[in-house]
């Protein structure tokens, strides 16, 4: 069967293709597609927790350390312990992010425009609609072929 029929390849494609999109627009502070889903979050609920932050975004909570340890270092996130649970650390995005989380929303924007180039309004909406399927669909499939493999 001829390779470009698989919805993963282009998936992957797309996906690798977002990768190099970001981290060359976001190169200039540090950071790439591996940190502005997490900059952008913890900017938009100021104080979330790690853990509600990986639920989030369905990252695991190694993934979530090492980019708010980036995040962190570079000045873009400050952690506290919270008042009532010191186990828990909430997060908070600096001044110093304001920029960086303007760029990342542009360059959001950018993207999603190249993505939907040559679409019409309706169409953009039912790729949209149908790619959110299709991530619905693969998330439910790994938890049952999971299920499955536990014998739960």
């Amino acid at each position: 069967m001829d390779e470009s029929v698989f919805l993963g390849r282009n998936i992957s494609i797309a996906y690798r293709m977002a990768n190099r999109f970001y981290d060359r627009v976001l190169a200039p502070w540090g950071i790439g597609y591996g940190q502005q889903f997490f900059l952008l979050r913890i900017h938009e609920h100021q104080g979330i927790s790690m853990y509600d932050l990986a639920r989030m975004g369905l990252y695991d909570k190694g993934t979530v350390t090492r980019a708010v340890q980036k995040l962190e270092e570079l000045g873009y996130v400050r952690s506290e312990a919270d008042g009532h649970d010191r186990r828990v650390r909430r997060l908070y995005a600096t001044e110093a992010a304001e920029p960086v989380v303007r760029e990342a929303s542009a360059a959001r924007v950018r993207w999603n425009e190249m993505l939907t180039r040559g679409m019409t309004p309706e169409e953009a909406e039912t790729a949209k609609d149908l790619v959110s399927r299709i991530a619905d669909n693969a998330l439910l499939a790994l938890e049952q072929e999971e299920k499955e493999n536990n014998g739960i």
